[in-house]
């Protein structure tokens, strides 16, 4: 996956890189042409703005770069990953709500003419995130060792770039219908125009996915951010590119969680499941397993508010029962109940021989009484 991904920058890179040169040669032939070539400096001069931009964007986001950018020695990586071992992961949910919108421009040709056109224009008018609760999760990323077997067998192999990803799984279906139910619920919450983007991200705190980890005692000249910055805006990168590579050894890790939204994932009947995939780290011939207990999370759930208008039905009427008889006797506890809905309720008893209730029940618009009488059998 990181090499199909240094490629692909590799290639837009070198894209970019000739559309540079050829439209700064594209503006000089126009510059020594003079004014009978006035269109084709217009699209030289176009050219060369949209080339440095794709060309700024591009190199400013490749993977090199990105590793240049985080360095670590080979403590600071260990340290790092076993900060990532005992981080809860997060599965963040997004939204983007949008329609289309037909707007008419108006131009104008070099002789003054004027024509008009349609095109259709996105319009974002709504967007929304939210993060899949569950209860407890687990880390089973299982052993982590570094790449180091380069830098012995090549003095010039000083360094790992360690490309790391975050795999997020459920510990069982009931979880698994969960993150379903949210996950729909969350979308129907927040359908707010003709068309809507939905999209997840696995992410944990202070997670970097590219790391530059040195691993060797080689020190190469012009090497680091300053270096790459500066050939950058030479437009020379890509050969730099080529210079980086020469003393870097690939590496990827995974590092998984599982997590559930149903259960705790410290039982003892699953210790025999997980013991054979806690995280651990081998790190100058010693091994250490992180046998972190199973960390419960408590996130709290979005509440939601419906309101209903309309005025409430006025119901009244008097109900008389007779209940039948029994030969039974019922020791009931006493339990007092406080609630607040917004509706008053008394009830009163009376035991001597037989059984006698009355229940006045009052609400908003609503009257209702029921009266009851039961003899007890002797």
């Amino acid at each position: 996956m990181a090499t199909k991904l240094n490629c692909a920058f590799r290639i837009m890179g070198w894209v970019f890189t000739i559309l540079i040169w050829a439209s700064i040669a594209f503006n000089i032939i126009a510059m020594i042409g003079g004014d009978s070539m006035l269109r084709f400096r217009s699209f030289a001069s176009g050219l060369l703005g949209v080339s440095v931009v794709g060309y700024f964007i591009v190199e400013s986001i490749s993977p090199t770069c990105c590793y240049l950018l985080h360095p670590a020695s080979g403590d600071d990586i260990y340290g790092f990953m076993q900060s990532m071992f005992y981080t809860p992961a997060h599965l963040v949910m997004h939204v983007q709500c949008y329609h289309f919108e037909t707007r008419t421009i108006t131009e104008r040709d070099a002789q003054g003419n004027t024509r008009f056109r349609t095109e259709q224009v996105r319009v974002n008018t709504h967007s929304a995130s939210e993060k899949f609760y569950y209860q407890t999760w687990r880390d089973i990323s299982g052993r982590f060792v570094l790449d180091t077997s380069g830098a012995q067998a090549n003095e010039q192999k000083a360094f790992v770039k360690l490309h790391l990803k975050i795999d997020l799984q459920f510990a069982n279906d009931g979880t698994a219908l969960d993150y379903e139910r949210q996950r729909e619920s969350f979308k129907w919450r927040n359908n707010r125009d003709t068309h809507q983007e939905y999209k997840e991200e696995r992410s944990i705190e202070g997670f970097k996915e590219f790391n530059l980890v040195k691993v060797g005692d080689l020190k190469p000249k012009c090497f680091g951010l300053a270096f790459y910055i500066l050939f950058m805006f030479l437009t020379v990168v890509e050969f730099y590119k080529v210079y980086v590579d020469k003393f870097c050894i690939d590496q990827e890790f995974t590092i998984t969680k599982v997590v559930s939204s149903k259960g705790d994932l410290n039982r003892p009947e699953l210790f025999a499941t997980y013991q054979t995939l806690l995280p651990c780290i081998v790190y100058l011939g010693a091994i250490k397993t992180y046998d972190a207990p199973c960390i419960s999370v408590k996130m709290e759930m979005p509440s939601y508010e419906i309101n209903v208008s309309g005025p409430a039905p006025v119901v009244s009427g008097q109900v008389t029962m007779a209940m039948p008889t029994a030969n039974v006797q019922v020791a009931m506890p006493t339990m007092n109940v406080a609630m607040n809905t917004g509706t008053n309720m008394q009830v009163t008893s009376n035991v001597s021989g037989g059984m006698n209730m009355s229940a006045n029940f009052g609400a908003p618009g609503i009257q209702f009484n029921a009266q009851a009488n039961t003899p007890l059998l002797h």
